[in-house]
């Protein structure tokens, strides 16, 4: 890690010990919620009252009323946001995003800003951790949540690299790692019919048809993967590997039928599992219940789980419908979501395992006022020129809102009403983006 980011977390450091009370502000997706797990208990640790808070709308209507005279810390969020309030020193940034360049008085920590790549090599998590472990390295015990927040950001398809890795080197050796398939080790029967990433069309949300297939390349649905022998684990991996070839995926969504597995015994869950529990009450508004019971509140387990198996089987149904209507545009797919917090989910299940490889897809979550987007592309389609964070703030721009993100994944938030005209630019720059001339229509 460079010298220069050291001193900037080291100020940071200062700044928080000089602090009586921390206003810890994240996104609210699964990157971000493991951020705050991360730095509540890094907070905790060190006596510090703190207020924690999730910011969906990253405009500045959006930020402003979350701002306050003590020190605050965005984490997974925050950098392009220094823009609007130039003028604040009060706050540290810890982010992985694009960002448009600007003056301001906060201190800002982007890994793209020390030559990380922000979509694949550091996260939000990352960030965190290293603030955590800068703070104090007994704080490497953290490292679970590092890896929930790398996982629910998806930067451990196609391999780790960056950042992640250099702290994997430092600080994972301590745990058992697994190169086995990437379920969720519960029942056969349990872990095939809840998997969402990968999802398996006409096996994922039908326990029945699953019971089938199953019996079929003969194990039990009471197994867990763990209790299947080698020659079973691999009869699963080619009969599921052959349902992703049908579903006509790529290579890095068919790559994901294997993973690196972390047994995080200390806290029962495996890494999988980890990020699923935490993106999934995340994703349901409950992002609190993770938090608190990983702080050491131990009555919140049964609402946790219980709030991750609502999110499976919501999300589940809820791709389905996606699917069933995804309207092809030009050089876009886009669908309407019926949750703000499900679009960002459904758009990337959509985009690696069952819509058009060729086109990235756009979900819009309308609302009382304005509309939500979020947009998923795929590593093929970033590396012929996609970038989506460019997408999504100048279309946003463009009709009165604003976006930004990823190159590969990003979101928006627009007047509501303006979904159409948005669509037509954002498609337009895809198009010039990608080099594609399409000639379907616009629905």
């Amino acid at each position: 890690m460079p010298a220069s980011m050291v001193d900037k977390y080291r100020q940071a450091l200062d700044l928080i010990k000089e602090s009586k009370y921390l206003k810890i502000i994240t996104h609210y997706d699964g990157d971000g919620t493991s951020s705050a797990i991360i730095l509540t208990s890094m907070a905790k640790r060190m006596g510090k009252k703190f207020h924690l808070t999730y910011v969906k709308d990253l405009s500045q209507n959006g930020i402003r009323p979350l701002l306050s005279d003590d020190l605050v810390i965005f984490a997974d969020a925050g950098s392009d946001q220094l823009r609007f309030f130039p003028d604040a020193e009060n706050i540290i940034v810890l982010d992985h995003h694009f960002y448009q360049k600007s003056n301001y008085k906060a201190l800002n920590i982007n890994a793209r800003d020390f030559g990380y790549d922000g979509t694949r090599g550091a996260c939000g998590s990352t960030m965190a951790y290293i603030m955590a472990l800068i703070a104090n390295e007994e704080n490497a015990d953290l490292f679970p949540f590092f890896m929930s927040g790398l996982i629910a950001d998806k930067q451990d398809l196609g391999g780790i690299s960056g950042l992640n890795q250099v702290i994997i080197d430092a600080y994972g050796f301590k745990y058992k790692k697994e190169r086995t398939i990437n379920l969720e080790a519960q029942s056969m029967l349990d872990s095939i019919t809840y998997s969402t990433d990968p999802f398996f069309e006409g096996l994922t949300g039908y326990p029945d048809k699953v019971k089938t297939f199953l019996a079929d390349i003969e194990i039990s649905p009471d197994a867990t993967l763990n209790e299947i022998n080698e020659e079973q684990k691999k009869k699963l991996a080619n009969a599921l590997s052959t349902l992703l070839l049908k579903q006509r995926v790529g290579l890095e969504a068919l790559a994901y039928i294997e993973n690196d597995i972390y047994y995080f015994d200390e806290l029962g869950y495996n890494s999988k599992q980890l990020s699923s529990i935490v993106d999934g009450n995340g994703k349901m508004g409950q992002n609190s219940v993770p938090v608190a019971y990983f702080l050491g509140y131990q009555s919140f387990k049964d609402e946790m789980e219980k709030n991750w198996k609502m999110f499976k089987t919501k999300l589940i149904d809820y791709v389905y419908r996606a699917k069933s209507e995804l309207f092809p545009g030009k050089n876009v797919s886009y669908f309407y979501a019926p949750e703000s917090e499900m679009a960002g989910a459904i758009s990337g299940i959509l985009m690696l395992y069952l819509a058009d490889q060729t086109r990235p897809v756009i979900g819009f979550s309308v609302g009382k006022e304005d509309t939500k987007v979020s947009s998923r592309g795929t590593r093929k389609q970033v590396n012929r020129g996609l970038n989506l964070s460019i997408v999504m703030r100048e279309a946003s721009q463009a009709v009165g809102g604003t976006g930004g993100g990823h190159d590969i994944a990003a979101g928006a938030v627009i007047p509501k009403g303006r979904e159409m005209q948005f669509l037509e630019i954002a498609d337009k720059i895809v198009g010039t983006q990608l080099g594609q001339k399409n000639e379907t229509v616009l629905n």
